[in-house]
């Protein structure tokens, strides 16, 4: 026990004496950029994979290219580079730690003016390192982003656990984005990333950023089966889907703890034809929507 505790403290310095200050925001604006297009280095503390081709991008076709609104980072995912990973340096947490990032995907073909539709295989997955273990905390693909858009998207994530933790010596945390491009797409497109927050407070656009939760089903009309799709729920406990007949009975009940890449898939096998209602609860979030059955 003794030594498990000396483990502990000496990772928990050694995390402490590399760690950013808190509040810790980034927008990159501050990295020099020059070429053409103009590019520059990650900040100090951000890394990327092996073989990583993110890097901070600034105008390009005499565009800002960041929200914030000049620079952002960048990483363009093509046949011969589809998959690559991000990670933010080691940051300082509280009780009411909360993290914030905008971003966007972008056709390659005509950058910046038009957007990219992810397909499925496009995917974010971003992780968060409490302690030794990284833990999934969401899930950016097809479903929760369903159309294309050359506007920024902002996403958030409220560290309920961080409370818990620091109460076992663990102060410091650091966020990892892995990304994927579809071996079956056929367009080239960059993911930009922009406006990173860790604070109590999360300030400028996320001031103003809506958090309503709410959710989507696909195919509607379904047949056999369909998917919920949650977005801004922070699915990371349990998550109860509850479907309704016309009657207001309730006629299926699934509990799931967490919900992958933010969808959960009900069985519709014995249900009769007709419209039904869904609702989604997880924790005090709760979302409704109707599904056609066929």
């Amino acid at each position: 026990m003794k030594k498990l505790l000396l483990l502990s403290s000496l990772f928990v310095s050694g995390l402490l004496s590399a760690q950013a200050p808190y509040p810790y925001s980034q927008n990159f604006d501050a990295v020099t950029t020059s070429g053409s297009p103009a590019m520059g280095a990650l900040p100090a503390g951000w890394a990327g994979g092996a073989n990583t081709a993110f890097m901070v991008y600034g105008l390009e076709n005499f565009a800002p290219h960041g929200q914030s609104p000049a620079n952002a980072c960048t990483v363009e995912m093509n046949s011969t580079h589809t998959a690559d990973t991000l990670i933010t340096p080691t940051v300082g947490i509280t009780a009411n730690t909360k993290i914030g990032l905008s971003y966007r995907f972008v056709n390659k073909a005509g950058y910046p003016a038009n957007g990219y539709q992810l397909i499925n295989g496009d995917q974010i997955n971003i992780d968060a390192q409490l302690g030794t273990a990284w833990t999934n905390v969401a899930a950016i693909n097809y479903t929760t982003n369903p159309t294309a858009t050359n506007a920024y998207t902002t996403y958030t994530y409220n560290c309920t656990s961080c409370a818990a933790i620091i109460g076992f010596g663990i102060t410091s945390m650091k966020i990892r984005m892995d990304i994927a491009r579809a071996t079956s797409a056929s367009s080239d497109w960059y993911l930009d990333i922009d406006d990173f927050q860790v604070a109590d407070v999360l300030t400028g656009i996320f001031a103003n950023a809506p958090s309503t939760v709410s959710l989507s089903v696909f195919p509607n009309p379904s047949h056999g089966s369909f998917s919920v799709a949650l977005k801004n729920f922070q699915a990371n406990g349990q998550v109860e889907v509850t479907v309704y007949n016309f009657l207001g009975q309730k006629v299926k009940t699934i509990t799931a703890e967490g919900a992958v890449n933010n969808q959960i898939n009900v069985n519709t096998v014995g249900l009769e034809k007709g419209m039904y209602l869904v609702e989604v609860k997880s924790g005090s979030e709760v979302a409704k929507t109707k599904v056609q059955i066929d």
